[in-house]
């Protein structure tokens, strides 16, 4: 399948797995919250159902930068709101995906780019990769629901320490934080993340990932819900045929 470009990223579809690759300059900064269309990503996962896993990374040797502040400006500041409401849009919906979902990291990753990686259920991240929430050191806050998926990866206090300070951290650091899974030698990291997911989902049918998955993000959706579908039937089903 050709690659499909959309915004500031592109989307390739290998087999069953689909890379997303945020293409746009040396830091790769988000000129567009919404990197690449709803619409289009929601059309092409629904029209692949072989799909098992979808890997974000940026090209070259960052992750991403986060926002493209040059783009502040009394002008554009009317714009801001709908661009963050349809970036945390794309992101609820990655995070709401019925399949693997994993960052690559290289280099930096920061304000919006890490609240892009947060969406993903795991971080797989070159020894080289730099993590932060800089945003209140601009007098403002990450905007994309940074705040509540860092809060749930490494709890309330990390997290409002990690915010408020705009620290970076390493990806040792990160590692020990719970926000990055894997941390390789390797200096670009997209391989290392494809034999992850690979392993993760080899001889595991599509039926039981997403059946796995849903009930997973149902769950933490929900805790006090039964969840309970008939996804184990229709499972037994298929291995029974």
């Amino acid at each position: 399948m050709p690659e499909i470009s959309s915004n500031i990223s592109v989307l390739e579809i290998k087999d069953d797995k689909a890379i997303l690759t945020l293409n746009n300059g040396p830091k790769n900064l988000l000129s567009i919250p919404e990197f690449f269309s709803l619409d289009l990503l929601k059309k092409t996962i629904d029209s692949n159902p072989q799909l098992k896993a979808l890997i974000i990374t940026g090209a070259g040797r960052h992750f991403s930068h986060g926002a493209d502040t040059s783009k502040f400006s009394p002008e554009g500041l009317s714009e801001i709101p709908e661009n963050l409401r349809k970036s945390r849009e794309l992101l609820n919906y990655i995070e709401a995906l019925p399949l693997v979902t994993a960052a690559a990291v290289n280099g930096g990753c920061f304000g919006g780019g890490m609240e892009v990686a947060m969406s993903c259920q795991f971080r797989v991240c070159s020894k080289n990769a730099v993590f932060a929430l800089p945003e209140t050191s601009i007098g403002v806050i990450p905007g994309m629901s940074g705040v509540e998926r860092l809060a749930r990866l490494v709890g309330k206090s990390k997290a409002i320490s990690m915010v408020l300070g705009g620290n970076m951290i390493s990806a040792s650091e990160a590692a020990d934080l719970g926000i990055a899974d894997l941390v390789t030698e390797e200096k670009n990291c997209l391989d290392k993340a494809v034999e992850f997911v690979t392993e993760l989902t080899a001889d595991r049918t599509v039926l039981q990932i997403r059946s796995v998955v849903s009930r997973v993000n149902k769950a933490l959706a929900s805790p006090e819900t039964d969840v309970s579908d008939d996804s184990f039937e229709k499972i037994l089903e298929e291995k029974l045929k």
